[in-house]
């Protein structure tokens, strides 16, 4: 008898809400918000994310990258890749543990473009900040990143 696991695959939000499907004479495929007499839902998942992954536009990296960062919609992808694979799993954890660091550092020390890092002080205080949680090491940092 094997121990069999499951995992639901969509996240709640997935599975409520209405949207407009448009398929155009050549197959172009667009969504659009749906007219409704009740108030409209607006979030991660209403028509604007799937149009971000079947019509991109410009805006459509950022909400892709709202969605990555949605700590909900990632652990319930990584609890489906670990009844894949726990080891997979055990990685990706990892590596997205620290991806959302060094978002909250961004994010904590006002960085919204890769240019505001790039000064080597800069760059060193968030080296430290990763590594330490403090700034403590910035002066040990500097000299390294100013040999690159």
């Amino acid at each position: 008898h094997e121990d069999r696991q499951q995992v639901p695959l969509l996240i709640k939000d997935l599975c409520q809400g209405r949207l407009n499907l448009e398929v155009s004479s050549v197959g172009g495929i667009r969504f659009t918000q749906a007219s409704t007499t009740r108030e409209d839902k607006e979030g991660l998942y209403d028509w604007k994310f799937f149009n971000a992954i079947v019509s991109p536009d410009d805006d459509s990296p950022a909400r892709i990258m709202d969605v990555l960062h949605d700590k909900k919609t990632i652990h319930k992808l990584l609890a489906v890749i670990k009844l894949i694979n726990t080891d997979i799993e055990r990685k990706f954890q990892y590596i997205l543990t620290k991806v959302w660091r060094a978002k909250e550092i961004f994010d904590q020390e006002g960085i919204s473009d890769p240019g505001q890092a790039i000064p080597g002080y800069n760059m060193a205080r968030l080296v430290s900040l990763f590594l330490c949680e403090d700034i403590s090491q910035v002066d040990e940092i500097l000299p390294i990143i100013q040999r690159v």
